[in-house]
């Protein structure tokens, strides 16, 4: 009897059931692989991390002179523009320094006169010595041929030569009496020092007075003000801050093993946490070349490396890559969600046109941030 099962005999539902299930699961299998690869592909083209912040330029507002703050202009979290008065010293002791250089440079103008009227009298003194010592000269020479005659003694030659002497002396007196009048008049060239000086001083004073009112340097917003009229303002001490809201930025936190594919002027995808499912434009603008060792102390010391940024490790395994903060400016103008410090993720497209990123991010940095230049009433 053969053992081959007729053309005929159906298929079980079993054997159909099973067959079919091996098919779907090498389907999924093969599809999940596939996945896996294009995931994969996709995240080296586009890296990506949520480990990024909104940051923005903050300008600390400090006193350039010392005194007692006497009004405050602004409240905190303000919006203000660049040349707002922010707050106000007491200008007192700076104005009476201010009249007292006034009064010194009048003074030396009086004194400069007076060097002028020396320089005057001094010349003419020279003019009148060197007449003398020439009329003595010539008659010195006259006597001296005389004398073998019986028309000039010896004792009369000798005064002669003796006045001559004088006279020629009283010359070089007279002339180093005109150059110390012209070195204490002070002309150097065209200008006198003394009235610079004078000047410079008054300059100085002035400034220092203007100094007593502080304004904005830029357009932004007033933070961490927690002063009052009455505090005294120390030279150089911050007393708050303004967020320069120009540009804002963000500073996406990527590992060592992704920087080889990043590159200035590459497009950029943000999403901020304040505003989930909101995609906002940006631009890579740089790639750092250092930041503090992991675990390290403070670099900013005698003989270390300078002030670098310090990221903090995530996790504590052996062989951790360390991450950088790449600086993506954002191509957007400002939302309610632009907060120095907010919470954002990145994905940055390498394969986006790199030149044309450049370029716009030219347009984005072309402002320069100048402060505000105060009046200096003088």
């Amino acid at each position: 009897m053969s053992d081959e099962i007729p053309a005929s005999y159906p298929v079980s539902p079993q054997h159909f059931r099973k067959v079919l299930g091996m098919l779907v699961s090498a389907l999924i299998l093969l599809g999940a692989v596939i996945v896996a690869l294009m995931v994969k592909e996709n995240i080296r083209i586009n890296p990506r991390t949520e480990d990024a912040q909104v940051r923005a330029n903050v300008v600390g507002v400090a006193a350039q002179v010392g005194g007692s703050i006497t009004a405050i202009h602004v409240k905190d979290n303000q919006p203000v523009h660049k040349g707002d008065l922010l707050f106000e010293l007491d200008e007192r002791p700076y104005a009476a320094e201010l009249d007292k250089a006034k009064a010194q440079l009048a003074l030396t103008e009086l004194e400069i006169n007076a060097y002028k009227d020396q320089i005057t009298s001094c010349e003419a003194a020279l003019r009148e010595s060197e007449a003398n010592a020439l009329y003595a000269s010539n008659y010195a020479k006259r006597i001296q041929a005389l004398v073998g005659s019986n028309y000039v003694t010896t004792d009369k030659n000798e005064l002669a030569q003796t006045q001559a002497q004088t006279t020629a002396a009283k010359v070089e007196q007279d002339k180093a009496a005109l150059e110390r009048a012209k070195n204490l008049l002070g002309d150097s060239g065209n200008i006198n020092v003394r009235r610079v000086a004078a000047q410079a001083a008054m300059r100085d004073t002035a400034l220092k007075l203007s100094y007593c009112k502080v304004y904005a340097p830029c357009d932004g917003y007033v933070t961490n003000l927690q002063i009052t009229p009455g505090v005294y303002a120390s030279i150089g001490e911050q007393i708050f801050s303004i967020v320069d809201r120009k540009i804002w930025y963000v500073l996406a936190y990527f590992r060592e093993t992704d920087l080889r594919h990043l590159r200035p002027g590459m497009a950029a995808d943000v999403y901020c946490m304040a505003e989930s499912g909101k995609k906002y434009q940006g631009i890579v603008q740089g790639i750092p070349k250092a930041v503090t060792e992991l675990g390290s102390p403070s670099e900013n010391t005698p003989g270390g490396q300078g002030l670098l940024s310090q990221v903090s490790p995530t996790i504590d395994f052996i062989l951790l890559a360390q991450r950088y903060p790449v600086r993506i400016v954002l191509d957007e103008t400002e939302e309610h969600s632009f907060r120095m410090g907010g919470t954002a993720s990145v994905i940055i497209h390498t394969k986006s046109d790199v030149e044309e990123g450049n370029k716009r991010l030219e347009q984005l940095q072309k402002y320069v941030a100048s402060p505000f230049i105060a009046p200096v009433n003088e």
